[in-house]
């Protein structure tokens, strides 16, 4: 089957995704901070995925990652950004080190992620998918800096779209509201442990990310139950 890049993947929605990519017969580049993650992904997963250490908010890293990736499968069919991080509390709180943490690894790492993407399949055609969330459609209380990025993401990843048309490059963006995870062991102004798992949130985003003869899904919102 395909070659699949993941970032985020040692843990969460990127985990899930790994774990339902290899299930579904691909082969997977996973990209992540964390290598000991990898490495436990590596083990669980065998000889199907390749774990690469990388902060993909530094050019130099993104370059020298997407080669890894080329050199162990081919260029990808697919590239799934799913890397990101939050900060949240009231507007006045956050430090110049937590805006910054924030601003690089949800925006910075998203336009060099989809720069090295269009460099690499632009012509030759493929996915972009990105995991954007709910909050790049509206404002939330206690997470402004998380929005910020995230309305970020979204008018770069719009603006993207516009130069792809024509391309055989498909750009898809990903809108799930809250995930159960450790994302949010740094927060108190939610209970998560009514939020989707990311077990269903990425065998979602799989069906949808699997295009049909005629058509394809440019943009998949996901709602929870509780």
């Amino acid at each position: 089957m395909g070659h699949i890049i993941v970032t985020g993947a040692g843990s969460g929605l990127g985990r899930a995704l790994t774990i339902g990519l290899v299930e579904r017969g691909h082969r997977v580049s996973m990209m992540g901070r964390r290598y000991q993650r990898l490495q436990e992904q590596e083990q669980l997963l065998g000889s199907a995925v390749i774990g690469i250490a990388a902060d993909l908010a530094h050019h130099e890293e993104v370059d020298v990652a997407f080669a890894a990736a080329v050199e162990w499968g081919g260029l990808p069919d697919m590239v799934i950004h799913c890397a990101g991080v939050g900060e949240f509390g009231p507007v006045g709180v956050y430090t110049a080190e937590q805006i910054r943490r924030v601003v690089e690894s949800n925006l910075i790492s998203t336009i060099l992620v989809a720069q090295q993407t269009v460099r690499l399949i632009g012509e030759k055609g493929g996915v972009l998918a990105n995991v954007l969330s709910s909050a790049a459609q509206v404002g939330k209380a206690n997470e402004s800096l998380y929005c910020a990025s995230k309305w970020g993401m979204r008018g770069f990843l719009e603006s993207l779209r516009a130069e792809l048309k024509g391309l055989p490059l498909r750009l898809v963006n990903l809108y799930p509201s809250g995930i159960r995870s450790e994302f949010w062991d740094n927060s108190d102004h939610v209970d998560p442990s009514g939020f989707m798992t990311p077990e269903d949130a990425a065998a979602y985003m799989l069906d949808a990310l699997e295009a049909r003869s005629s058509c394809h899904v440019t943009d998949l919102f996901i709602g929870r139950n509780a």
